[in-house]
């Protein structure tokens, strides 16, 4: 069961607690390391709610959010060669973090650093 009264701006404030957390391919630890949906996967587990480690699959839950209806807490996804391969927790003010790569590990960065190929809110 979801937990009632999460909001996004939790999650994404909770998301930022890890920002300099090593990336790691294959990883779901918020400490130790996470690739991006093992990030976003763990970060919302706090939160009660379940997500797949796949940032293609998670792109199949919540709602669909136009990109000017943002709000904290939103999954912002990626392409990579023409299919979704990167996820992000939008955190406002046009801002992400992200597990980006294994150089920058859990980051802060524009939303649209990237084109964003779609945007799913998980939250309410």
């Amino acid at each position: 069961a979801v937990p009632s009264g999460t909001s996004g701006s939790a999650i994404a404030n909770y998301a930022c607690k890890f920002v300099g957390r090593p990336y790691v391919w294959g990883g779901t630890s918020l400490t130790n390391g996470a690739d991006c949906s093992g990030f976003t996967m763990s970060v919302y587990a706090q939160f009660g709610y379940s997500l797949p480690h796949s940032s293609a699959a998670q792109s199949g839950y919540g709602r669909s959010v136009s990109m000017s209806n943002l709000q904290p807490g939103d999954l912002l996804f990626y392409k990579n060669g023409g299919r979704i391969g990167h996820v992000a927790i939008y955190i406002g003010g046009g801002r992400i973090v992200h597990a980006s790569n294994e150089r920058d590990g859990i980051k802060i960065s524009s939303y649209n650093y990237r084109q964003p190929a779609c945007a799913r809110r998980i939250v309410g």
